[in-house]
C-alpha cells in the first residue's frame, strides 16, 4: 500500500562539517572493472564487527559515498554502527559504490534523454546494468550477504537513481533491491514516465520505498512529490509499501535524517 505522508518533521540539519558517528567493524576498499562501462569503481566496504563469513547479513548499496562533502559512506557506517550496537537495527554490510572522480556519478544516474522504453541506453540504463549484472553478483560471491536483503541508499542524484530503479522494475523478475530511500531526490518528467511504462505493464510494484524532499527547496519541489505520490496512490499496487516525507531542512541536511529514518523503516517492513 501506499502509505500517507506524516507531518513535516522538525529535523536536526546534518551539513557538510557535522562530524559522521564512528564506523565500528572492518572498513576496506576494492577497485572493480566493469567490462559493460569498460571503467574502473571503487567499492568501499564495511564488514560488522565479529563477522560470522558464512552469515548472511543485510546489503546495504550507499551512493554518492564521497561527493560533495557529505561523506555519506561514513554517516551510514556510523549510522548503522550505533543501532546496530544499541540492538535497533540487524549487522549489515556496507559497499559504497564509488569512483576515482566523484564526478563520474552524473554519467551514471542521469536518466537517458530521451526515455528509452526497452532500458538499452546509456547513463542510468547502463549503470543499472552494471550494479544488477556485475557488481551485485560479484558481492554475492565474494561477501557474507543476503541477497533478498539489499537496500539502496541515495541523496540528491543518488535518490533520483533510486527512484529510477524502482520504476524500471521489470514484472517477470524478483526486484534486485528489497528496498531504497531516496532522499531529497529532483523529481522530473523522466521518473514520471518510467512510473506510467511500469503501469502500462505491471499491475503491482514489489517494493519498500522510504523518500524525503527537503522543505526549504521550496513550493516547486513539493508539487512533482505531491503529484508523484497521487499517481502511485491512484494505481492501487497492492504490493507497494511507500512512504513519501517533507523534512523541514535544506538539500544537504536531508541526508542523516532521511537515512536513519529510511534504515528504521526498511529494517522493520523487511524481514
Amino acid at each position: 500500500m501506499l502509505r500517507s505522508p506524516i507531518p513535516a518533521l522538525l529535523v536536526l540539519a546534518a551539513c557538510k562539517s557535522a562530524p559522521a558517528l564512528d564506523t565500528t567493524g572492518d572498513v576496506s576498499e576494492q577497485t572493480f572493472h566493469s567490462d559493460l562501462m569498460s571503467d574502473d569503481y571503487i567499492l568501499r566496504v564495511r564488514l560488522p564487527p565479529d563477522v560470522d563469513t558464512e552469515g548472511a547479513y543485510p546489503l546495504l548499496i550507499q551512493l554518492d559515498p564521497t561527493f560533495a562533502g557529505l561523506h555519506q559512506f561514513a554517516t551510514t557506517g556510523g549510522l548503522v554502527s550505533k543501532h546496530e550496537a544499541d540492538g535497533d537495527w540487524p549487522d549489515s554490510v556496507i559497499v559504497g559504490v564509488d569512483y576515482a572522480d566523484p564526478s563520474t556519478r552524473e554519467r551514471d544516474y542521469r536518466t537517458p534523454d530521451p526515455v528509452d522504453p526497452t532500458f538499452q541506453s546509456d547513463h542510468a540504463d547502463l549503470f543499472y546494468r552494471v550494479l544488477t549484472e556485475e557488481i551485485l553478483p560479484h558481492l554475492d560471491d565474494s561477501l557474507p550477504v543476503d541477497p533478498t536483503r539489499r537496500l539502496m541508499l541515495g541523496h540528491s542524484n543518488g535518490g533520483v537513481f533510486g527512484w529510477y530503479t524502482i520504476l524500471r522494475h521489470d514484472p517477470s523478475v524478483t526486484p534486485p533491491f528489497a528496498g531504497v530511500i531516496a532522499a531529497d531526490a529532483g523529481l522530473d518528467e523522466a521518473l514520471f514516465t518510467y512510473e506510467r511504462l511500469h503501469a502500462e505493464r505491471a499491475d503491482s510494484l514489489p517494493t519498500v520505498i522510504y523518500a524525503t524532499h527537503a522543505l526549504y527547496n521550496g513550493a516547486e519541489q513539493k508539487i512533482t512529490f505531491d503529484a508523484l505520490e497521487e499517481r502511485l496512490r491512484g494505481r492501487g499496487f497492492p504490493d507497494l509499501n511507500a512512504t513519501i516525507e517533507g523534512l523541514d531542512t535544506d538539500h544537504g541536511g536531508a541526508v542523516i535524517p532521511s537515512y536513519e529514518r529510511g534504515l528504521d523503516k526498511l529494517f522493520s517492513e523487511i524481514p
